[in-house]
């Protein structure tokens, strides 16, 4: 028996340590931590979880699903902001705020070829919403069926003319799992078409520029993962845009609204007109139609009066006009796709932009650019996120337009959509990185582990790339492509796809614009240099590439030329869509 001399004795030194821990240790056990968590699930209200640690992770599964409305048989990823993957677990530290993400239902492949052989959707898989379809909103509607493989419900917005509705390009066509058109001040009425069609929807994206504002209405009424629709305003006006990035204090464009000759005046009486310059486009475009690159106040009355009352290229009113100082800098895109407000750049593309028939501002291509290029680029994409923060953008694709001044990188306009041109590009950026801006897009919406994978900044490239747009010198009926120059073309080593708009015995235009373009040619090389010799041959074979004969004179628009017969694509190099993952 062991007496109180003997017990005292047996708790000095290390004993007395011992014991102090073990005690310590029983009172942590049996004091059990109060720890919080807070839960994004899509444009849900925020939800907060409570638990006293330690909690089988059982019981906390159950407290989340009851939280976010989830069956026991709904599969979900707890997620940090940009979507990596977080274990559930009693220890994880109190306080966090996460992301509850969906796990989508899909098909398999067998299941996606039988389907679409029958020009039907396939049946069981979970959908996406893509509101306007159409030019690399159809390859990303092509990319979700066949490389995600979820079913795509279509919601027509009330701004995309019929007829352009067809601008889809050959071999891009789905078969949808709906069809619904949305009518104006009818939100409630479109969310509810869309639940009518009893298909589980894991996220609504934007296909085309037309769709930017109903995208932030539907995804926001829908409960899905939005931007919201608090600077909805910010996102599709260039001139509020401006604006917005200016009160931020970051480099911005001198500009004037102009909604009468008078404003015109009062943004001309700030300069005078002598090595003048200045940009006259419409307030809400796309692409360069419209834009005017103005070297006298003559020349600016002039372009806003062919402006002033008229539709633009995606058949929107031209209700007024944006007068801007012109940047004089090269001219750059940042493509980058955004998850939870972590942005990522996909791309940087450099313009090569040069007068042509008379117009300042002909497209000629682009290249893709590594980070690392040019030793400007790091600070462009910071400033280009900095700017996206400041417009509220939190999650989808944006295309952004930067020129770099000697004053820093200034926003020529921010697109709060996928880069255009018809998705063509994205097959350069598959090439040469492994990934596009409509794949990450995708994996933003539907697959956040993939998504949290992909670099911040395009590198590492394993090839390089360049676009070619085709321009036309002549105008009215095509008669001829000229056999030999279109035999060199295509056997250059770096080309790899065209895309011809252009059709012996249908009208030709003039290239005044991207919209007039006769076709684009991607280019890629592993070897540098050899891709700039192509290029530079390319152009000098195209400055006659086609021949016409006369007839009436009229500008094409994008709805006029999607309603041609159908493209005709030159069996050498017909566009290819981004290889299915």
């Amino acid at each position: 028996m062991l007496n109180r001399t003997s017990a005292a004795n047996s708790l000095k030194g290390d004993n007395l340590q011992s014991l102090t821990e073990a005690v310590r240790g029983a009172m942590t056990i049996s004091s059990p931590t109060r720890k919080q968590l807070c839960i994004h699930f899509g444009a849900r209200p925020i939800r907060q979880l409570i638990w006293y640690d330690p909690t089988s992770t059982d019981a906390l599964d159950a407290m989340l699903r009851s939280a976010c409305g989830l069956s026991p048989t709904e599969q979900y990823l707890l997620c940090e902001d940009g979507g990596a993957p977080v274990a559930l677990s009693s220890s994880l530290p109190s306080g966090l705020t996460l992301h509850v993400s969906y796990v989508p239902k899909l098909a398999t492949p067998s299941e996606v070829a039988i389907a679409c052989d029958a020009n039907i959707p396939t049946a069981g898989a979970d959908a996406i919403v893509i509101i306007d379809p159409i030019s690399t909103g159809a390859v990303l509607a092509h990319m979700a069926v066949h490389r995600n493989r979820v079913r795509v419900i279509t919601v027509w917005s009330e701004n995309v003319p019929v007829e352009l509705r067809k601008f889809v390009a050959k071999g891009l066509g789905v078969p949808h799992a709906g069809v619904i058109q949305h009518k104006k001040g009818g939100i409630k009425e479109t969310a509810a078409a869309v639940l009518a069609l009893n298909i589980p929807v894991v996220a609504v994206l934007v296909g085309c520029e037309t769709g930017v504002l109903l995208g932030d209405l539907l995804s926001e009424a829908l409960q899905m993962p939005s931007n919201g629709t608090g600077k909805s305003g910010l996102r599709r006006n260039k001139f509020f845009q401006t604006e917005a990035i200016r009160e931020a204090g970051l480099n911005a464009c001198g500009q004037r609204l102009a909604h009468t000759r008078e404003d015109v005046e009062k943004f001309l009486s700030a300069s005078p007109d002598v090595n003048f310059k200045a940009v006259v486009k419409p307030v809400e475009g796309a692409g360069s139609d419209g834009v005017f690159i103005c070297d006298s106040h003559a020349q600016v009355r002039k372009a806003f009066a062919s402006l002033e009352g008229t539709k633009n290229v995606l058949g929107l009113d031209n209700y007024s006009v944006l007068l801007q100082e012109y940047l004089k800098g090269d001219e750059y895109v940042v493509d980058s796709v955004s998850r939870d407000g972590v942005h990522k750049c996909v791309a940087i593309w450099k313009y090569d932009k040069r007068v042509f028939n008379g117009a300042p501002v002909v497209y000629y291509g682009m290249r893709l650019m590594p980070i690392d290029s040019e030793p400007q680029l790091e600070s462009m994409v910071r400033y280009t996120f900095s700017v996206l923060d400041t417009l509220g953008i939190k999650h989808g694709a944006m295309h952004s337009e930067i020129k770099l001044e000697e004053r820093g990188p200034v926003v020529v306009e921010i697109n709060c959509r996928l880069h255009g041109g018809e998705g063509t590009w994205a097959p350069m950026a598959e090439a040469c990185l492994g990934y596009s801006a409509v794949s990450a897009a995708l994996d933003a919406a539907v697959d956040p582990a993939a998504f949290s994978m992909l670099p911040t900044r395009p590198a590492n490239f394993k090839a390089h790339a360049m676009e070619a747009k085709l321009r036309s010198s002549v105008e009215g009926i095509l008669t001829r492509i000229d056999e030999d120059k279109w035999k060199e073309i295509i056997s250059m080593s770096s080309f790899k796809t065209c895309m011809l708009t252009a059709v012996v015995g249908q009208p030709i235009v003039k290239t005044i614009d991207a919209v007039t373009a006769s076709g684009n040619i991607n280019l890629i090389n592993e070897d540098p240099k050899k891709l700039e010799a192509d290029y530079k041959r390319l152009h000098e074979l195209a400055d006659d590439l086609f021949e016409a004969r006369p007839a009436d004179e009229r500008r094409s628009t994008m709805a006029e030329r999607a309603t041609a017969a159908e493209r005709e694509s030159v069996a050498a190099g017909s566009y290819e869509p981004p290889a299915s993952g």
